[in-house]
């Protein structure tokens, strides 16, 4: 008699394995985003300290002018970049957090898997003192 074992909710498990994998695939780019994100925003900051290096030199009223709107225009630009990184940081913590509820919601499919393989095993073993009992038994009716 072989008995093997089969969890019933092996697909439920696989896939809750499936959506952590997705998830954390999402984290990860998620989380190179946000990071190409914040490259941007320092070359902006970059760009905006040469400027204000710069503006020292000019000497031209024309264009002191247009460093002033080349400055302020970089200024929009790393307001709005800095914005754009708080929504890909919230973003990313929204994430993370659906890769928090993915994990917990494997780890109890595997927990219960853990449990029911254990029952599987106290039952097998349960079954087989049975027939070594019911062995010695008839093995001492015939002696």
């Amino acid at each position: 008699m072989v008995n093997i074992y089969t969890f019933a909710m092996e697909k439920i498990l696989e896939l809750r394995e499936i959506k952590e994998k997705n998830v954390m695939e999402e984290f990860a780019l998620s989380q190179n985003e946000l990071l190409h994100q914040e490259l941007i925003l320092t070359r902006l900051n970059n760009q905006y300290e040469s400027a204000k290096e710069k503006g020292l030199e000019v000497m031209d009223i024309y264009e002191l002018r247009q460093h002033d709107l080349y400055k302020h225009s970089l200024e929009d630009r790393i307001e709005k970049q800095e914005e754009l990184i708080k929504l890909q940081n919230d973003e990313l913590e929204k994430i993370r957090l659906d890769l928090v509820d993915a994990q917990k919601e494997r780890k109890i499919m595997e927990n219960l898997k853990e449990k029911d393989f254990d029952t599987y095993k106290e039952n097998v073993k349960s079954l087989e003192q049975k027939e070594l009992d019911e062995m010695a038994i008839l093995r001492f009716n015939k002696a």
